[in-house]
């Protein structure tokens, strides 16, 4: 009975030291949220208003957040000058993707250039629960900034 309790003291104690040593080798990604500042202000001064902007501090550049619903799915479409993408609640969750190519108003060779596309694919669900349209704002505002190569994040400023 003695030699089961060490065997299972010790095997507990090498799980618990693996699972350090994991955690150690591979930190978990903080998102942007914890260091980027922001606000989000309806666009027409209404309540109800299915157009925002996104202004990170210090920033003179904002972005523009548009809000449809089709067929139970609502799309937020993040707009600024020289950069869009689309951030989707659907039966799948929460998630971005590029935006269709009959919508586009960015040309894909600019696109190409900022978009980060490994960050694209590790946003495409950010949450598997349907949000409503203040955790949708808050969370496009927390992992946009991920979506911009580091040769861009002027576009942020």
């Amino acid at each position: 009975m003695k030699s089961i309790s060490c065997i299972l003291g010790r095997v507990s104690m090498i799980f618990v030291f693996s699972i350090a040593i994991c955690l150690i080798g591979n930190p978990f990604n903080v998102t942007a949220a914890v260091t980027e500042s922001f606000t989000i202000t309806s666009a027409d001064n209404s309540a109800n208003s299915s157009t925002w902007d996104l202004k990170y501090s210090e920033s003179e550049n904002a972005f523009k957040i548009t809000m449809s619903e089709i067929k139970g799915e609502r799309e937020y479409t993040v707009r600024s000058k020289f950069f869009e993408i689309a951030y989707v609640v659907n039966k799948n969750g929460f998630g971005a993707r590029m935006i269709k190519a009959g919508n586009a108003q960015v040309a894909a060779q600019i696109l190409s250039q900022i978009l980060n596309q490994n960050e694209l694919g590790n946003q495409k669900v950010i949450s598997s629960d349907q949000v409503d349209n203040a955790t949708a704002l808050n969370l496009i505002a927390s992992y946009l900034p991920d979506l911009i190569n580091t040769n861009y994040k002027h576009l942020l400023q």
